[in-house]
């Protein structure tokens, strides 16, 4: 909001509490000024007044919304996406773009809502899922992030990145079996010099040491050799 736009509004908001409500101005509440896209102004009210005329023009939608992020304007980006998504469908780019918005401005609510939107139309993607993982680990939802977390680790069992989400939600619900187990899988399904490296020997050492589990989910042996041929991806 520019500096201009905010004395606006706020000497509308003094006038209205001291003059009563009778006037039938002050019966609503002032309507949000109008974000400052700064040089980006003419363009974007330009790509608007073009999807009003042809609202599923994805292209168009596409760089409207790109053009909001890069102004910081999320808002506007989430109607942009939410307008396209009921007129015309879901969008992917559109999708990821709010994510990213609405994760980057601390809008946890609403990245979780573009996350979710992204896991239903790509089920899949593991990546999505990640997502989604750590939007509901951003709202405190703790068993929700681990099962998530879970899905992606089950598309894709031999990335370390998803392997350390999951056991980080793992550690937090005191779930050592679980965790454990994740070790293990990722030792079957990585690169062998992931595998092998020592960090997750380490780990897998120190779990095993330090936990009781079923008999089913420790079968593997943490401190045995990986060969590359048990360690390579099927």
């Amino acid at each position: 909001m520019s500096a201009s736009s905010f004395r606006s509004a706020f000497r509308l908001a003094v006038f209205c509490l001291s003059s009563g409500a009778v006037l039938g101005a002050c019966s609503k509440a002032p309507e949000e000024p109008e974000f400052d896209h700064g040089l980006k102004k003419p363009l974007v009210r330009k790509l608007r007044e073009e999807l009003t005329e042809t609202p599923c023009d994805k292209v168009k939608a596409q760089q409207l919304a790109q053009l909001l992020l890069d102004t910081g304007d999320m808002k506007g980006l989430t109607r942009v996406t939410d307008t396209f998504g009921e007129k015309c469908g879901p969008n992917i780019v559109l999708l990821q773009l709010a994510y990213t918005a609405n994760a980057r401005a601390g809008e946890k609510e609403l990245a979780l809502k573009a996350a979710t939107a992204l896991v239903t139309a790509q089920p899949d993607n593991a990546s999505y899922r990640v997502w989604r993982g750590l939007s509901l680990e951003a709202l405190g939802r703790t068993e929700e992030t681990a099962a998530e977390l879970q899905k992606a680790f089950d598309l894709q069992p031999g990335q370390r990145p998803i392997l350390n989400a999951l056991v980080k939600s793992y550690d937090a619900l005191g779930k050592s079996c679980e965790a454990l187990a994740a070790y293990q899988r990722f030792v079957e399904n990585a690169k062998p010099f992931e595998a092998k490296s020592a960090e997750v020997q380490e780990q897998l050492q120190e779990r095993a040491a330090k936990t009781s589990c079923p008999a089913q989910e420790t079968a593997a042996t943490p401190d045995a050799s990986v060969t590359p041929e048990a360690a390579a991806k099927p």
